[in-house]
């Protein structure tokens, strides 16, 4: 018996100096270690709310905006006109780069000018179409978002592509407006995949959210076609061939909606059992990896929790407009307890509306003015103070407040 303890003992030495030499759970997640680019332009729209509250002689609040100041939400490149502001930010942070030169900072961004754009609702179309040479144009719009990017290789960048269009891909082609734009989502999507292939930019593919694609029924179908857009991509070769050069990191769920990370209990929106098992963005995103490893593709995820601070609010699910009673949720981290995701994310800019409730204007959609939506409105992207107030006072976790002279 005595003659086997060196033995034991040596074989636990060696398994504690494997453990120790072993990487750590997600290491090349590009959001570790890193500094998230918090814009001006996002702190600049928050002064008309801190204004807002300084006026009802509310200072905790005031306080607690200036917390949010300093956030970091995604900046969204929406038109040609937005590649042109883009960088003004690029150069920003550029500066604020070289005043910490020992830190990386990274600049979050979104792709969002598909031609026929947000093709099963109103509020969010965009400035091109199908039928006035979108595609091409498109095209023309990535390039310019890639040699906007390019000259900035000390920068780090995370871009999500195109929210709701492949989602739509999966779930609305009974919508003859869907169906015509759906193989050009593809194609655009991959064009763009093709392009921001740069060592430091992250790719993530809009994924929908888990009250969406993450129904059972819809897992496989949504892998197969992000499979197809990287096999478009890789010029029909598909995602995991040696011949597939162009990579995505992952896929972003959530972005600009109000779903959970991993709650405690289900929403009443995913029905009474619950009908959808998937009845949060972390249980989706571990539903959708198997069939994303069946595609030969990266099951790494961001989830947007930019205004999911308060649950069980929607007497529907499939209402998106500017819910009322919606608070700013979980900040920006890479600290997400997953391995699988890479960052807890505020994707849409809180304080941005969905969409105008103005029953005459070009782009109202009848979601703006459900019974969940939060009314007057004003138009898709527009400031919406009262939503912001909202979103402040009903953080959760609640905000610290930022004094002025002191910090968060």
């Amino acid at each position: 018996m005595h003659s086997f303890l060196p033995l034991l003992a040596l074989a636990a030495a060696a398994t504690a100096s494997a453990a120790a030499v072993l990487p750590p759970c997600n290491a090349n997640n590009p959001f570790l270690h890193r500094t998230q680019y918090a814009n001006s332009a996002y702190a600049a729209k928050l002064e008309q709310t801190i204004a807002s509250f300084t006026a009802q002689n509310d200072t905790l609040n005031a306080a607690r905006t200036r917390t949010v100041q300093s956030a970091s939400t995604f900046i969204w490149i929406s038109d040609f006109a937005g590649v042109r502001s883009f960088e003004t930010h690029l150069a920003e942070a550029q500066r604020a780069g070289r005043r910490t030169p020992g830190k990386k900072l990274l600049v979050p961004f979104v792709v969002y000018n598909l031609p026929d754009r947000d093709c099963s609702a109103k509020a969010s179309a965009g400035e091109l179409s199908l039928d006035d040479g979108g595609e091409e144009k498109y095209r023309l719009f990535v390039d310019e978002v890639a040699a906007a990017i390019r000259p900035y290789d000390r920068l780090e960048f995370a871009v999500i592509l195109e929210p709701d269009s492949l989602g739509n891909a999966v779930t609305n082609m009974a919508n003859e407006r869907c169906a015509k734009a759906a193989p050009a989502y593809k194609r655009g999507v991959a064009y763009a995949i093709q392009k921001l292939q740069q060592r430091n930019v992250a790719l993530y593919i809009d994924a929908a959210h888990s009250n969406w694609l993450g129904w059972p029924g819809n897992l496989e179908p949504t892998a197969k076609i992000f499979g197809e857009v990287l096999s478009l991509a890789n010029g029909n070769a598909t995602a995991n061939s040696t011949a597939a050069t162009n990579k995505i990191r992952g896929f972003a769920t959530n972005v600009s909606n109000y779903n959970g990370y991993n709650p405690s209990t289900p929403d009443p929106i995913y029905g009474a059992g619950p009908d959808n098992p998937n009845w949060s963005e972390l249980r989706y995103a571990h539903a959708l990896t198997p069939y994303l490893a069946a595609q030969g593709l990266p099951a790494q995820f961001i989830i947007d929790q930019g205004r999911s601070g308060v649950q069980n609010l929607r007497e529907t699910g499939g209402n998106w407009c500017n819910i009322d009673g919606a608070g700013f949720g979980r900040r920006p981290t890479a600290a997400t307890g997953d391995c699988s995701v890479d960052a807890i994310i505020w994707g849409k800019p809180g304080g941005e509306s969905d969409g105008t409730s103005a029953a005459n204007a070009t782009r109202f959609d009848e979601n703006c003015v459900s019974e969940d939506a939060k009314t007057p409105a004003p138009e898709a992207g527009a400031w919406f103070d009262e939503f912001v107030q909202m979103l402040v006072k009903n953080a959760n976790p609640l905000l610290e407040p930022t004094y002025l002279g002191r910090r968060a």
